[in-house]
């Protein structure tokens, strides 16, 4: 069969007129096709400068000024104020004689709100949520446990750091230490001279659920050691008040109402393991005293917000031991304290409770 080899071959569109191949070359011709330079009068292309003042000539909307008078103003965004939460009342609907009966033990309240706060006293219910988390559930709390109850997160750190079976606390006050002591040992022992503050230490126990985890006795920690057993010992005795830290330095011997140190004597013939919680202007010598010829104390301070405190002195096991083996290896972290008396070794070490805080309570859910 022979074939035209002149003859024109025809194209693709005539053969396929709809295929999508005649969209596409058409598609490729448009693009091909370079629009000619722009000219000016003479004939010669124009710049780009001047082919720009054209487009503006042409179109003045595109012009900047007037792009600008057409924009609106941009509308400051309102600043909503959140509105703050008003405190949880507890007593809503209870009797007069109801209210009477929880707001007050033997004549002493130990229940406050916001009204019942003045003067300087006032500027602890902004802290209730430091001291207590669980305020709004009827936390329980005389006049002086307000400005003598260890801060919720530091009592949490201290109790992460007291791990024992069993372990007392010597003035349990209004409970903040002896309800954190009860999630991370087996059994507690709190004791308070105070009936009212026993009272509250009960009812605020109960708030968190470890009431049946804690033995309450009522009594004088000086006059009960000698019976006592225990595998730990926190000692957080009375400071004498905000008025401490008008002190240079607190003196555990003349400003602890029964003798610092004769309280340290007596809990350490409980158990070598204490915790001593001290105001934070307490000299760190003195503590390193206590800890007796050729031991190891840690002196721990505390932060909460930036501030400093109180601070934490650590004997027997309760020292941290990877901060002992550094001591002993490096004698940049050692005090020689006083040479005659043995050589004590005091070593410091700084907590953010905050900063610390997440991996405390990833621990707490592990156990």
């Amino acid at each position: 069969m022979s074939t035209d080899q002149g003859a024109e071959s025809p194209s693709t569109s005539d053969i396929l007129p709809s295929s999508p191949l005649s969209s596409l070359n058409e598609d490729l011709e448009a693009e091909d096709t370079i629009s000619p330079a722009p000219t000016g009068e003479s004939g010669h292309p124009l710049s780009l400068l001047e082919f720009a003042k054209q487009i503006v000539e042409r179109n003045p909307a595109n012009s900047f000024d007037n792009a600008t008078e057409h924009l609106e103003p941009k509308r400051k965004k309102s600043k909503k104020k959140k509105n703050k939460k008003d405190a949880l009342d507890i007593c809503a609907g209870m009797t007069p004689a109801e209210r009477k009966a929880f707001c007050f033990y033997e004549d002493v309240r130990v229940h406050y709100d916001r009204n019942n706060m003045e003067g300087d006293f006032k500027k602890y219910w902004f802290k209730r949520y430091d001291l207590f988390s669980q305020y709004d559930h009827g936390i329980l709390m005389d006049r002086e446990s307000w400005f003598s109850v260890t801060p919720e997160k530091i009592a949490m750190h201290i109790a992460e750091r007291c791990r024992a079976d069993t372990i007392i606390d010597a003035f349990c006050g209004s409970g903040g230490n002896a309800i954190q002591f009860a999630f991370t040992c087996e059994r507690v022992i709190a004791i308070d001279i105070d009936p009212v503050k026993l009272h509250c230490a009960k009812h605020n126990a109960a708030i968190y659920g470890v009431a049946d985890r804690i033995e309450f006795i009522l009594g004088d920690f000086m006059q009960l050691a000698p019976s006592l057993k225990a595998d730990a010992v926190f000692l957080s005795p009375p400071w004498g008040g905000p008025s401490y830290i008008n002190a240079s330095v607190f003196d555990l011997e003349t400003m602890i109402p029964m003798n610092g140190i004769h309280l340290y004597e007596a809990a350490r013939a409980i158990s070598p393991n204490i915790a001593y919680f001290v105001p934070r202007n307490t000299d760190p010598k003195q503590l390193a005293l206590l800890a007796g010829q050729g031991n190891l104390c840690e002196v721990e301070q505390n932060y909460l917000q930036s501030h400093l405190k109180s601070l934490t002195a650590y004997y027997g096991e309760l020292v941290d031991p990877a901060l002992e083996l550094n001591t002993l290896e490096d004698g940049e972290e050692t005090e020689d304290v006083d040479e005659s008396a043995g050589t004590p070794l005091a070593a410091g070490s700084k907590r953010n409770i905050e900063e610390d805080e997440e991996q405390e309570h990833k621990q707490r859910k592990k156990n």
